[in-house]
């Protein structure tokens, strides 16, 4: 009796540590899933705020702002990329240097390490970086890391927007100026999308116009 007695004072006490360990779980999970609340709460009133600043600027002088961010991330993994082909490229250099093939060996390391220097230095272009788009009455100004360029709607040659899927809610300007052309995201914002539209339809006039 008293080998039963102890046996169930040890489920027992077992039971007790299992459901504090799980209370302590459960505890930290919730408090966890409180701070991700908090700090999307945060998020999401920082960028309400930063949209209503930006509707205030354009009430008052009549420009549409937009900023498209480009992530530190993907530049630096882009090069990171580049550096991995053009290393690659110089070790393929050595290997070609042997036995057979040398030439058709020789073409692929010329082709790695110029890949990767093509990467590289596209991760150093204007467009890697942020951008903010000045939707003026008369031009476009695209404010870049390295200068600014102002583009006249006479000289655009053809727009578009575009509404890629109705449940996410992203919305893009998409203009051409000859050859070049410009991509211009508006994450939740339809109706900034809408007036920018409605500007390019008033100022730019296309040959199918």
């Amino acid at each position: 009796m008293s080998r039963d007695s102890d046996k169930k004072k040890n489920n027992k006490k077992h039971r007790e540590e299992i459901r504090n360990i799980s209370s302590i779980e459960n505890g930290t999970s919730r408090a966890y899933r409180q701070k991700v609340l908090v700090r999307q709460a945060g998020k999401l009133v920082d960028e309400l705020e930063r949209a209503r600043r930006e509707e205030q600027e354009t009430q008052a002088d009549g420009i549409i702002r937009q900023k498209v961010v480009k992530r530190k991330s993907t530049r630096i993994a882009y090069r990171v990329v580049g550096i991995i082909f053009v290393l690659a490229g110089i070790a393929l250099v050595w290997w070609a240097m042997g036995g057979h093939y040398r030439m058709i060996k020789a073409a692929i390391a010329i082709a790695a390490m110029a890949y990767g220097f093509y990467v590289v230095k596209a991760s150093f272009r204007k467009s890697a970086y942020d951008m903010t788009y000045l939707f003026g009455q008369d031009v476009v100004t695209i404010i870049q890391k390295r200068g600014s360029k102002v583009i006249p709607y006479e000289t655009i040659t053809g727009y578009i927007m575009i509404e890629p899927d109705p449940e996410l809610k992203y919305y893009i300007i998409k203009f051409d100026r000859g050859r070049e052309s410009y991509i211009v995201p508006f994450a939740g914002a339809k109706g900034k999308c809408e007036a920018v539209y409605d500007i390019l339809r008033e100022k730019v006039r296309t040959d199918e116009e």
